[in-house]
């Protein structure tokens, strides 16, 4: 999960949020990826590959 850290729509303080609970709940930090970027809300298409080869890697 990630969120830019200007995000307009605030989402970057739910991505946080969330970030937290998960890990409180005990999920180990390998199986999570979080990052805040230099970033607002929109233009983030060149997110998407990382995003996208994260996931593949551990669908794999």
């Amino acid at each position: 999960m990630d969120a830019g850290n200007r995000d307009e729509y605030f989402l970057d303080f739910g991505a946080v949020a969330f970030h937290r609970a998960v890990r409180a709940a005990g999920v180990p930090g390998e199986r999570v990826h979080f990052e805040l970027f230099d970033a607002g809300h929109g233009g983030i298409e060149y997110r998407y590959p990382l995003a996208l080869a994260w996931l593949a890697r551990r669908l794999t």
